[in-house]
């Protein structure tokens, strides 16, 4: 006789803390995501939503007053991520007019700059995982600027991690996003090239940070320490950056900041002439720039922080393997504990094994 299994197809946003799997949730490569007779929690749950996994199988005896459950206990998660994606293209949408008009000669226009932040300000210091909230935003993708909104949005969660609020937080959070204003003023072949830039062209493309400085200092509305965020971003510790050559504490703390951002934001991002890096990758880089290159208080606390937010998370390494992070060293948060089927590989004792991509 046949056995009638009780079970409902329910979307992955209307899922609730409690709810039990009727089937294994398959990602990516027929990964299983979460095994069935799950007893499903918010970390969980969330896990689905990045892994853009739309609907799942439920227990249905287990769905109660489900209408009105889900109104009440709706995933928060999701709700933050629309009102983020909101501000971010309404962000988006406004910086891009205002560098289009200043590659065409027009004098930068503050006032729409701090309407196009705002909103997107209050809704990044709200958010937990602002890697994963940025990763899951449709948005255009052209990287100028892409890079220039999620330049701002690290920032701003940097300093915030840092403790800055109010005014100082949003003045970090406009150099970010107007570090690279200069480029709107470079030629276009330079900037869009796909092959490696000469010599010559490499020189006309640093002094982006110097062009975006004269803009700024042409409002007097824009304070100083804007400017100076913007002018100093590719300077480094040893004094190996530019334009100036300023080294340690001559460097002004914004750009710092904006210094790990852009750093991070560029290599995990696909360009045109270089394809994106593992984040776990570039968190050793900078982890190895450190005190000689960036400074150590702001890129350790970027690195302790945006670790956290990779627990959970399938990875594949050099390998081959595909495997789930479960478990973020504090004191090396670049090398993760990794579940591989049925075995573990931590990468602070297995040297040989890297992660090579974060797929979900």
């Amino acid at each position: 006789m046949w056995q009638v299994i009780a079970m409902r197809e329910v979307e992955v946003v209307d899922l609730v803390e409690g709810m039990i799997l009727q089937y294994d949730v398959l990602g990516i490569n027929d990964v299983v995501l979460l095994t069935r007779g799950t007893v499903l929690n918010n970390l969980m749950i969330e896990k689905l939503i990045r892994a853009d996994v739309y609907y799942v199988y439920i227990k249905d005896d287990n769905i109660k007053n489900s209408v009105n459950e889900r109104n009440d206990s709706i995933d928060r998660s999701t709700v933050v991520v629309k009102k983020l994606s909101l501000e971010y293209n309404k962000c988006l949408e406004g910086f891009q007019n205002v560098y289009d008009e200043v590659g065409l000669g027009k004098k930068l226009q503050t006032e729409a700059i701090e309407e196009s932040i705002v909103g997107l300000i209050s809704e990044t210091i709200k958010s937990n995982n602002v890697l994963g909230r940025i990763r899951r935003i449709d948005a255009s993708d052209d990287y100028t600027y892409k890079h220039s909104i999620n330049v701002c949005i690290l920032s701003t969660m940097i300093g915030k991690w840092l403790g800055y609020k109010g005014k100082k937080l949003r003045s970090l959070s406009m150099a970010a996003l107007l570090h690279d204003i200069g480029k709107a003023k470079m030629p276009s072949e330079i900037l869009n090239k796909k092959g490696k830039l000469t010599l010559e062209e490499y020189e006309i493309a640093k002094q982006h940070a110097v062009m975006g400085y004269k803009i700024l200092k042409e409002n007097n509305t824009i304070s100083m320490d804007v400017c100076l965020g913007v002018l100093q971003h590719h300077e480094r510790m040893d004094g190996s950056g530019y334009s100036m050559g300023v080294k340690g504490e001559k460097i002004h703390e914004f750009a710092k900041i904006i210094a790990v951002a852009d750093i991070f934001d560029a290599m995990t991002s696909k360009r045109v002439h270089k394809d994106k890096e593992s984040p776990f990758k570039v968190a050793e880089q900078i982890a190895d720039g450190s005190f000689e290159i960036l400074d150590p208080v702001v890129s350790n606390c970027f690195l302790y922080h945006i670790s956290k937010y990779y627990v959970g998370n399938i990875v594949k390494l050099n390998t081959g393997e595909i495997g789930e992070i479960i478990l973020v060293h504090q004191e090396v948060p670049t090398k993760p504990l990794i579940k591989v089927h049925d075995r573990f590989v931590d990468l602070m004792v297995e040297k040989n094994h890297q992660i090579i991509e974060v797929i979900t």
